[in-house]
């Protein structure tokens, strides 16, 4: 976006703001690199109202994102979130006001690497956003055009709600079998089994979106099965990706919080009960160890 030369403004800290004035943002992708100095303010910084706030922290960072982008929020500010699971829209609108809060999904797969560049791989990225409710929208859809640009698609849904059921589907199964297994989509969908409990999971996320009132259609469900029985895959979950490095995981976001609306629907999920046990186990002995950790420094 800023590249395409709207005007954009980096919400950052302050070890990042240093890091990013001495060598600019670089984002690296086979779709083209770029390079910018990029406009940026720390949370002691704003002093007024932005018309959209793009909020993509890691859903466990929500609590402090929200104190730190609080002043640039205004009478007619859009927050448009596109953090995991569908919890932090209720957490949004009670502290900043319904109408405020848009639906919104991204799909890209990026990282930052050891000099903090912005590393971009796969397909095509696309952010999706949208109003969570029907009704005179028109302001909402004038935002399509500052929020598009080059090297992503951008598209404006009418049901963003469904949007995110979809993606949380998708991200509950990937984050599952990856998790509990400890490896690829293809490595378990190789392995004797495999297949049947990749199918297994991402039935027991369907049954979840279908009783919450967002049944996943035959295509995106057999899209969701294509992508997790792939014997051939490299593909892995974010999650499993930080849970490799012992990093805070979205344990509870993705999957902890499907688990309680399956209750709340009385569904049974084996599969994703035991995977929420496996990960909170796993943050449970985390947050143990980097609690030692500290006390030793």
């Amino acid at each position: 976006m800023a590249t395409a030369g709207h005007d954009v403004t980096f919400l950052v800290r302050p070890n990042r703001l240093q890091q990013l004035r001495t060598d600019g943002l670089r984002l690296v992708s086979p779709l083209g690199d770029a390079s910018l100095a990029p406009k940026m303010v720390t949370s002691d910084d704003i002093d007024g109202p932005y018309d959209i706030i793009l909020l993509s922290v890691k859903a466990y960072s929500l609590a402090s994102a929200m104190d730190d982008f609080a002043a640039a929020v205004g009478p007619d500010t859009r927050i448009i979130p596109l953090l995991n699971g569908m919890r932090h829209l209720d957490v949004l609108a009670e502290r900043f006001g319904d109408p405020k809060v848009l639906g919104g999904t991204c799909f890209i797969v990026s990282k930052l690497d050891s000099e903090g560049h912005v590393v971009q791989v796969g397909s095509l990225p696309k952010l999706t956003f949208g109003p969570r409710s029907s009704g005179d929208n028109a302001p909402i859809r004038s935002l399509k055009d500052a929020l598009s640009g080059p090297g992503f698609e951008t598209i404006l849904s009418d049901h963003i709600i469904q949007e995110m059921w979809n993606k949380w589907a998708l991200l509950a199964s990937l984050g599952t079998v990856c998790c509990l297994m400890r490896a690829t989509v293809g490595e378990v969908a190789s392995a004797p089994a495999g297949e049947a409990f990749a199918r297994a999971t991402i039935g027991e996320c369907a049954s979840i979106a279908a009783a919450a009132g967002y049944p996943l259609t035959e295509e995106t469900l057999g899209g969701i099965v294509r992508l997790l029985i792939a014997k051939e895959s490299s593909l892995t979950s974010s999650m499993f990706r930080d849970l490799s490095q012992g990093a805070p995981i979205e344990a509870t976001q993705i999957i902890g919080d499907l688990v309680k609306r399956a209750r709340a629907h009385q569904i049974a999920t084996p599969t994703l009960d035991l995977i929420n046990l496996n990960l909170t186990v796993y943050e449970q002995r985390r947050l143990r160890v980097s609690s030692v950790a500290e006390q030793s420094i």
